[in-house]
């Protein structure tokens, strides 16, 4: 039998790819904005937004799909090599026709044909995403993997981007290295696989079986990156290159405080998935109630801090010709609160019970008030328009997928709530009583920010908040040398 890993060291781990996940776009993005210019950004994340479409379509919802369905087969290696082909091949097919797709729309449509070079570049993500089937190291907790090749990624596409992205002409390299960043590791991922299985085409798969669930999956997250994707994508065909631009700073660290986040969620799902497989119930209700209370603890604070720096955040990030993102940061910081709960009780509740339609439904729904909001209201209030339609989306998402899976896993946070509010009082207390180093906003940024962290940490290990206590008990056996 396989042995057990730790959920928190796995949660740990994943952070660190998700926290690398956030330095690296911190390290570059900076460098980026500066040397392409407003223009230029708002063109990369026009044709990065119509790309993600594609990459969509040839994934369908197989990574989903086969870390929930795998988790349950990941003791029989025979079983689950089976199943893996099956998956792979499908995986292959789905990726044929996104290719194919994609080369009609470029030739068809007028404003993406103006960005055809930049897309075809980055394009290269589809065929990265598919070989990478990093759902198989998902669903067997191989996170100590997956982050080591992400530090040796990052590390060189840091290098590549410093040494070859040097004017406003080298778009399109940046193009590039987005693609070694993002999928470069995943040739080797391929290979590396056989570990837990020998992947291979296969003739024979059972449709029946694996495409309703599939396409329900698919469904969901088409309808998820249609509501996340729609504003730039609006955006970029109601206005120009520049606004889009302004809006991709504050985009960019809504959906890199979303990486980070949503680590805790992600490391779960296949543990839960094997809870929910086995009628340990016990163990899958403790499970999510301490999931809950870290992804509480974690999120709400970051936000606070966001939008308590988020002058100094853009400036540092971008500088100042993107000043006018500050708006719509702090819009996008709350729908990012909203996301992450929908994503909880979305992925980890209700998925894990097989209630992905309900999900697919509520998610369809999101998207389409999105869609609606941003053509009434992008022609006329442009970037924050885009944000607060993305706000609005996200909280119904949250409100419906919370009273659903309220019937699967009670969670009291009351008290919990209050430890955390507190917490939140005393960061802003913190910000505002460093308030005269503005003047140097780097070093005001850096010693309020650790010293936010500090003092909420503190705060909430005082007051017994549950999550805080539970990683003081992990952080205490790994240097006592106990074993999880």
């Amino acid at each position: 039998m396989q042995k057990v890993k730790s959920l928190k060291l796995n949660m740990v781990l994943n952070a660190i790819k998700g926290l690398l996940g956030i330095i690296f776009p911190l390290i570059t993005f900076p460098y980026v904005t500066r040397v392409l210019g407003v223009d230029n950004v708002g063109k990369f994340n026009f044709s990065y937004s119509v790309v993600s479409y594609f990459v969509l379509f040839a994934t369908l919802g197989i990574k989903t799909y086969g870390v929930r369905e795998g988790a349950r087969l990941r003791e029989s290696k025979e079983q689950f090599t089976a199943f893996a082909n099956e998956i792979f091949s499908i995986n292959i097919y789905s990726t044929i026709a996104s290719y194919l797709l994609l080369a009609v729309i470029i030739f068809t449509v007028p404003k993406v044909q103006a960005y055809y070079l930049t897309i075809f570049i980055l394009s290269g993500q589809i065929l990265f995403s598919t070989i990478g089937v990093e759902w198989i190291y998902t669903v067997y907790e191989d996170y100590l993997y997956i982050t080591l090749r992400g530090i040796f990624i990052y590390i060189a596409s840091l290098v590549m981007l410093i040494a070859f992205v040097r004017d406003q002409n080298d778009i399109n390299i940046y193009a590039f290295i987005t693609v070694i960043a993002n999928g470069g590791a995943n040739i080797y991922n391929f290979f590396y696989a056989k570990k837990y299985c020998k992947l291979k085409l296969v003739r024979k798969i059972d449709l029946k079986l694996h495409i309703p669930p599939i396409m329900t999956f698919f469904a969901t997250s088409l309808a998820i990156t249609v509501y996340t994707n729609s504003d730039i994508t609006i955006l970029g065909f109601l206005w120009d290159d520049n606004v889009v631009g302004i809006y991709s700073v504050s985009c960019k660290i809504y959906n890199t405080l979303k990486i980070l986040l949503s680590s805790v969620i992600i490391v779960s799902i296949p543990r839960l998935s094997n809870y929910v497989g086995k009628h340990e119930m016990k163990k899958y209700e403790n499970t999510i109630a301490d999931i809950y209370y870290t992804l509480l603890t974690v999120t709400i604070p970051a936000v606070v801090g966001i939008i308590l720096l988020r002058k100094e955040i853009i400036l540092i990030i971008s500088g100042e010709a993107y000043l006018e993102s500050t708006v719509s940061l702090i819009l996008l910081s709350i729908a990012a609160l909203f996301s992450l709960g929908a994503w909880f009780w979305g992925q980890c509740v209700l998925v894990p019970q097989n209630k992905e339609k309900f999900v697919f439904k509520i998610t369809v729904w999101s998207a389409l008030i999105n869609i609606i909001l941003n053509i009434l209201f992008i022609p006329c209030g442009k970037e924050i328009a885009a944000a607060f339609t993305t706000v609005i989306a996200e909280l119904f998402a949250f409100i419906t997928q919370y009273y659903e899976g309220r019937k699967y896993a009670v969670i009291e946070i009351g008290k919990l709530g209050l430890k955390i509010g507190i917490g939140c009082i005393f960061i802003t207390i913190i910000v505002l009583t460093l308030g005269f180093l503005k003047e140097h906003f780097i070093v005001f940024t850096i010693i309020a920010s650790c010293s936010a962290i500090v003092g909420y940490g503190l705060v909430e290990i005082l007051l017994q908040n549950p999550a805080s206590t539970s990683i003081m008990n992990i952080i205490k056996k790994k240097f006592c040398g106990e074993k999880q």
